[in-house]
């Protein structure tokens, strides 16, 4: 008797030093110069060794193919929403911001083109300060205006360059990206550069620089101007660009997508965290061309952009082999960082998700949340709020604001249910 329990003993033991070895060997955790390393394997693996995903489910949609214009969306948009759920699209090409109930009603809408107090130029994401006062970035006048949530302008704070994609944290510190381009020997440099700036503008940490080179057309002829479009479109075709988000503590999450990194740092600054993963890179296929292509031609509008101008243009592209390691990312409430990884448009997005600590513990494909294709400068806009997921997404052509349930699973006894207790909104 005393044997057999002893047995039993050993190999509970035994199963659970067996688990515990194949997580770690899936997932390493040290620290490097002070900075906490997360290295993850291809595969996903969770605490419990159970097989997770996220199911969405479509609430409610914003927008219309044809009808009342406060309702049809530019080929551009931007959003976000408040705590009390109401819905703020930044319409890029109509400069104004439309905002909406949490039913989609629409309310009102916040300024109009121009360069008058509360008007814009070039609008960003709407988002809010520590005072729920709603701020928006406007690169072409170099400035971010703030307004109440009735739409009643504030005031203004001047840039002295041209920021986009700005953050203001609850220090007042400013998380944004800088672009500056400047003519060189016949070549157009353009430098992406991004930083955590004081309310002055003053850099306190510069985090990542992206440049690219670009020749100028050597004549005014169609050849030319065809080469030169040819160059533009190579230089963005599933280029990598900067991304990064700022959660409810100010840490900031940036990646630079030419390799599978994620990296975490204080308010102030400082690199705390790497989240890495091994992964196996995603060709670039003849859909995704195909659609690149579609983007492409409505960027280059006007008399001077021929068809035949374009379709010489286009046969000039070269595309890379492979796609960036991923899209974009998003923070979830539960700490959660959930991860863009690829996307056909109006067909699928695959996502991985890492937990708080940044292990690699998702790895799913949903048909329910698809995000639009690749653009000329990618924008993959999808984010969780108030226990939602929202993102910008595409049918026919026209662009939708979107809002969806969601739910996380585990794979358990052959079937997928849900996992309770895991999601808890902060």
């Amino acid at each position: 008797m005393r044997r057999t329990v002893l047995s039993g003993i050993y190999l509970i033991v035994f199963l659970v030093l067996i688990s515990f070895f194949l997580f770690a060997q899936k997932t390493k955790i040290q620290t490097e110069n002070g900075v906490t390393v997360v290295t993850n394997s291809k595969e996903p693996s969770s605490k419990d060794g159970l097989k997770m995903r996220i199911v969405f489910e479509e609430e409610l949609s914003i927008g219309e193919f044809e009808g009342d214009e406060n309702y049809l969306f530019s080929g551009n948009i931007f959003f976000n929403t408040d705590k009390e759920g109401n819905f703020y699209v930044a319409d890029m090409e109509g400069d104004r911001i439309l905002k909406y109930d949490s039913a989609g009603k629409y309310l009102l809408t916040i300024g109009r083109e121009g360069q008058g107090p509360g008007e814009f130029r070039t609008l960003s994401v709407p988002r809010f300060d520590k005072d729920s006062n709603l701020y928006i970035t406007d690169g072409g006048n170099r400035r971010i205006s703030f307004f109440d949530k009735d739409g009643k302008f504030l005031r203004q704070m001047l840039m002295p360059e041209s920021y986009g994609n700005l953050y203001i944290n609850s220090k007042g510190l400013i998380a944004a990206t800088k672009t500056s381009s400047g003519e060189e020997t016949n070549v157009m440099k353009t430098i992406f550069l991004f930083s955590l700036l004081d309310d002055k503008f003053n850099s306190i940490a510069e985090i990542y620089k992206d440049e690219i080179d670009l020749p100028l057309p050597t004549g005014r002829d169609v050849s030319s101007i065809a080469k030169y479009m040819g160059n533009i479109l190579s230089k963005a075709a599933f280029r990598p660009f900067i991304k990064y988000a700022v959660s409810d503590d100010d840490s900031i999450y940036f990646g630079y997508p030419d390799k599978y990194e994620i990296h975490v740092y204080s308010p102030e600054g400082k690199l705390t965290r790497k989240i890495v993963r091994d992964y196996e890179p995603i060709p670039v296929g003849k859909k995704d061309k195909e659609s690149f292509a579609k983007i492409a031609i409505e960027e280059f509008s006007g008399p001077v952009f021929t068809d035949d101008l374009k379709k010489i243009a286009f046969k000039q592209i070269k595309y890379p082999k492979y796609k960036p390691a991923y899209q974009s990312f998003s923070l979830m409430e539960n700490g959660w960082l959930a991860v863009s990884v690829d996307s056909v448009e109006s067909e699928y997005t695959l996502f991985d998700i890492f937990d708080q600590e940044g292990r690699y513990i998702a790895h799913f494909k949903t048909t329910e949340l698809t995000l639009p294709a690749e653009g000329i400068v990618s924008e993959f806009f999808f984010f969780f709020k108030n226990g939602k997921a929202y993102a910008v997404a595409t049918e026919e052509g026209y662009r939708f604001v979107k809002r969806y349930n969601f739910e996380i699973q585990e794979y358990k006894d052959n079937k997928w249910v849900k996992k309770s207790s895991i999601y808890i909104i902060s």
